[in-house]
């Protein structure tokens, strides 16, 4: 749980606000599929990838005293409260840095996108466009969708290139 708490800590530090959980979650997922295996779960859930693994671990940390949850009316806010906390890899880091200023929409899209790329096996746009919008119905446009495949594309995730 170290390392959960570095990359909330390093969250906290490179973003304006205290991380929400809905952006803890789609941020542990990006790290995730990078390569970086912390362990944890996923299925798709409302707000795209989810792991109630990672969730829990959230609640324990803030019931430990190791996290700080402030509750607001739009959602749940994380600071690290411990002082030794090691800062994650550098590669983590840079993760972090290229998505912190994305919203947490943004980022459910994002994490949504690669969780049906992941599951087809199919970097075809078309058919991640229409497995996107089979999961979230008209909450994203095509041209929404296919912006969030070409920053996943660029960014390395697709290994594959079977695109259109």
């Amino acid at each position: 749980m170290d390392n959960l708490l570095g990359i909330i800590k390093s969250m906290n530090e490179y973003g304006e606000d205290a991380p929400g959980k809905k952006s803890i979650q789609k941020m542990i997922y990006l790290i995730q599929e990078a390569g970086i295996p912390l362990g944890y779960d996923y299925n798709i859930h409302f707000y795209g990838p989810y792991s109630a693994e990672l969730d829990l671990d959230l609640r324990y940390l803030a019931g430990s005293g190791s996290l700080d949850m402030n509750i607001t009316k739009t959602k749940h806010e994380f600071t690290v409260v411990e002082d030794n906390i090691s800062s994650p890899s550098p590669e983590i880091q840079t993760i972090i840095s290229q998505y912190i200023a994305k919203t947490p929409s943004d980022l459910e899209l994002l994490a949504t996108t690669l969780y049906v790329e992941r599951a087809l096996r199919d970097t075809n746009l078309d058919n991640i466009v229409l497995g996107v919008t089979k999961i979230k119905g008209s909450k994203y446009s095509v041209s929404q969708i296919s912006q969030a495949y070409r920053e996943l594309s660029g960014s390395g995730y697709f290994h594959s290139q079977n695109t259109q």
